[in-house]
C-alpha cells in the first residue's frame, strides 16, 4: 500500500517538473475538444484516484479505462479496446498458429492474447494515477488517429484509433513483429 502511494507520488512529480519546463520553453496548448476532465467546480483537481472506467467516447476517456481494466486484471474490457494497426493482426494470428494447442486454446483471438500480454505488462509497470492521466493532450496522427502524449510518464506517445466501438488503443504492427521475433527465439534451442 505504502509502495503504491510512493509511485503515485513519483509518477504525479515526475509529470509535474515536465510540465513546468515545457511551460518554460513554450507555451501550454491543449488539443482540440480537450476537456478539463474531472474538476471540481471551483478549478481544483479532483482528488487522486488510482484509475476510473470512463468507457471510450474520447481518446483520455479510453486511456483512462485501459488504465482502469489493466489494474483490474480485466482482460475482456482491455480485448475490447484494443485494434491491431495494418497487418499486425493476420501476424499475430499466424504466430498463435505456430504455439501448442494448449497455449493456443487459452485465447479467443488476437486480441485476446495481446490484452493478456498488455494487462501483465501494465500490471508490472503501472499506469500514472487517474489524476496524471488527466493530464494527457491528444496530437492528431491520422485519420481518426491520435498520440497521447503524456510527457515524463513511461506512457507517453501511445496511439488510439476511432472506431465504430468508440477509442481503441493501437497495436503497432512493429510492436507485433518485435514480439513474435522475441518470442520465436526464446522458443529456439540454442546450436551448440
Amino acid at each position: 500500500m505504502e509502495a503504491a502511494r510512493l509511485r503515485s507520488a513519483n509518477d504525479r512529480l515526475l509529470f509535474l517538473a515536465h510540465k513546468n519546463w515545457q511551460q518554460q520553453i513554450r507555451p501550454a496548448v491543449n488539443a482540440p475538444g480537450r476537456s478539463p476532465g474531472n474538476r471540481a467546480a471551483a478549478g481544483s483537481p479532483a482528488p487522486p484516484r488510482r484509475y476510473r472506467n470512463e468507457g471510450q467516447a474520447t481518446p483520455l476517456s479510453a486511456l483512462q479505462t485501459f488504465a482502469w481494466a489493466c489494474d483490474r486484471g480485466d482482460t475482456a474490457t482491455v480485448t475490447k479496446l484494443l485494434c491491431f494497426e495494418g497487418g499486425g493482426r493476420a501476424k499475430a494470428e499466424a504466430f498463435m498458429a505456430t504455439l501448442p494447442e494448449k497455449t493456443r486454446s487459452q485465447w479467443s483471438s488476437p486480441e485476446a492474447m495481446a490484452a493478456t500480454l498488455l494487462t501483465a505488462d501494465n500490471m508490472h509497470h503501472p499506469f500514472p494515477d487517474a489524476e496524471v492521466l488527466d493530464e494527457a493532450t491528444a496530437e492528431p496522427v491520422g485519420d481518426g488517429r491520435v498520440m497521447l502524449r503524456l510527457p515524463g510518464s513511461p506512457k507517453d506517445r501511445t496511439e488510439y484509433q476511432k472506431t465504430e466501438a468508440g477509442w481503441k488503443y493501437v497495436i503497432k504492427e512493429a510492436v507485433v513483429d518485435a514480439y513474435v521475433a522475441r518470442a520465436s527465439a526464446a522458443r529456439t534451442p540454442a546450436q551448440p
